[in-house]
């Protein structure tokens, strides 16, 4: 997640330059072929354009909007996550002695270990393995790509780490021996009822903000409407050229300044519109899968690490993982 000011110009340039090119290069072919004997005078009717821009801005805000909503649903749910592993933290370490509290705890955190590693695994649909992400992501890391969740588990379960690892499903299989110590401690009445009905609670809400970070990572946002909205911008994007030329031609036969050099014109102002519709559609793509880690993503990894170092003082502990901070004002 970007957590500057803004974006610099010149970053979000360069980021969606093959769009200014591609612009560049579709204006000149309109200049060429507006003047090429044979065809000269070729267009495309400026209304036919209007229509076609018309709808796809229609297209594009009905996208960028269900796009925002996904990401707000996405942040909304880490948000609850955070909350709920407070109170997790507190009714293990008030009701519990110290070593049980302490594995109850660091077993939560191998939670939000295992569920970040499966947040960040690709998938065929997301938009990180396109050449322009690739290259913007050399700005800032992601931690998930450095480590493994084997290493990361092993000194949060020990031993338990590697069967936990060979499991499909790390996270739920950590959630399911969460429910089972709670129903071993209420048993032995080592916890009271009403403790043991809000640590239920808690799982059952933890199973719940993982359910919905799952759906929101296993279900792209629907590829008809971004496939359409995608390709729309595109035919948009190509006609705009042939729809601009002669406006400016005809400019240029009101003679003065510009005359000679009017229907030139074309190309720096298609390119504007072009890009401005292109780089829009860029970043509902880019946008889309919130937890893929793209820098407008939501940054578990920081979130997760702040739980951790939260958690583990609560237990006394020194020894705390440094905190995540932005690079390059991008927080992952």
């Amino acid at each position: 997640m970007y957590v500057g000011r803004s974006y610099k110009v010149i970053d979000f340039a360069l980021w969606s330059r093959r769009s200014v090119i591609y612009m560049v290069v579709v204006s000149a072919l309109a200049v060429a072929a507006y003047r090429l004997p044979g065809v000269t005078g070729f267009s495309v009717p400026w209304s036919v354009v209007l229509v076609l821009g018309t709808t796809v801005s229609l297209v594009a805000g009905f996208k960028n909007s269900q796009v925002f909503s996904r990401s707000s649903e996405a942040l909304q749910a880490f948000a609850q996550i955070t909350a709920s592993s407070r109170l997790w933290s507190n009714f293990c370490r008030d009701f519990n002695d110290v070593p049980t509290a302490r594995q109850l705890i660091y077993r939560h955190l191998a939670w939000l270990t295992a569920l970040r590693f499966a947040l960040r695994r690709p998938m065929p649909w997301e938009s990180m393995g396109r050449a322009v992400n690739v290259e913007y992501r050399r700005r800032y890391n992601i931690q998930e790509d450095a480590g493994s969740i084997a290493d990361e588990l092993r000194p949060l379960l020990g031993e338990q780490a590697n069967d936990v690892v060979k499991s499909p499903h790390p996270a739920i299989i950590l959630l399911e021996m969460q429910s089972v110590q709670v129903n071993a401690l209420f048993k032995e009445a080592k916890i009271p009822p009403q403790v043991y009905v809000e640590l239920v609670k808690l799982i059952r809400d933890f199973h719940d903000q993982q359910a919905r970070c799952d759906r929101i990572k296993n279900n792209p946002y629907p590829r008809q409407y971004a496939i359409v909205s995608s390709l729309f911008v595109m035919i948009f994007c190509t006609l705009l050229p042939f729809g601009v030329v002669p406006v400016f031609a005809d400019m240029g036969k009101l003679g003065g300044a510009l005359g000679p050099i009017a229907i030139w014109l074309t190309i720096p102002f298609s390119t504007l519109l072009g890009w401005a519709y292109m780089s829009l559609d860029q970043v509902g793509e880019s946008s889309a899968n919130p937890f893929e880690g793209n820098a407008n993503d939501v940054p578990i990894s920081q979130i997760c690490r702040d739980i951790e170092i939260e958690l583990r003082t609560g237990l006394g502990e020194v020894d705390l993982p440094k905190p995540l901070l932005p690079v390059n004002d991008i927080a992952t």
